[in-house]
């Protein structure tokens, strides 16, 4: 995908999606949620991006990892840091965060979030460009900078942002590990809905 020379999408697999940044927004902050089963997640993750009805769930968790990945299918090399334990450390979280990214965005780009609709990918890369002149931008460089090639007072002012503005670990998976979990999930979340449908008949 190239930015420059290919159209954003507004659809997939001919079915049409909402692409207002906010619901990605929506879907991170679902996916992060501990009190929703995962099963239940993906639908409703699904139902949130398409506007239509989907006749294929994998195809349809495909599309929205790719449209969610701004067609790369890989996390932003801001998100990429110390991966040896497994994790890997966010740059940012929209609900630490919201109020810094909304204020960043009216700094650096004279935009405001609540009257300027955005498409998804707009968005994602505007918010990866925030300078680290600008506090989020800061903040988010510290939070994933490789601190072992610090040294000295650069060194603990890292620590020091990084526990002045912390946000949760994420467990690392490979795309492979990742869509076999989920798939599998959905595959199971199916044979439920099945198995209901048949006790109801």
């Amino acid at each position: 995908m190239n930015y420059l020379i290919d159209d954003f999408p507004y659809e997939i697999n001919n079915i049409p999606i909402d692409t207002d940044y906010r619901c990605m927004v929506q879907f991170e902050l679902l996916m992060l949620d501990d009190n929703i089963i995962i099963n239940d997640k993906i639908l409703l993750a699904i139902n949130l991006l398409y506007k239509k009805p989907v006749p294929d769930y994998e195809k349809a968790w495909d599309g929205l990892l790719w449209y969610y990945s701004g067609g790369e299918l890989q996390q932003d090399n801001k998100e990429k840091t110390n991966t040896s334990n497994g994790t890997y450390q966010r740059a940012y979280d929209f609900e630490v965060d919201n109020e810094r990214i909304y204020t960043a965005f009216i700094k650096e780009y004279g935009i405001d979030l609540q009257k300027t609709p955005l498409h998804w990918w707009t968005f994602k890369s505007l918010l990866f460009a925030i300078p680290d002149t600008n506090p989020m931008g800061k903040i988010m460089y510290y939070r994933t900078v490789d601190i072992s090639t610090l040294k000295g007072e650069e060194l603990k002012h890292a620590q020091k942002i990084r526990s002045m503005f912390p946000v949760e670990k994420i467990e690392k998976l490979t795309k492979a590990q990742k869509e076999a979990r989920y798939l599998s999930k959905i595959e199971k979340r199916r044979e439920e809905i099945e198995k209901q449908i048949k006790k109801g008949g």
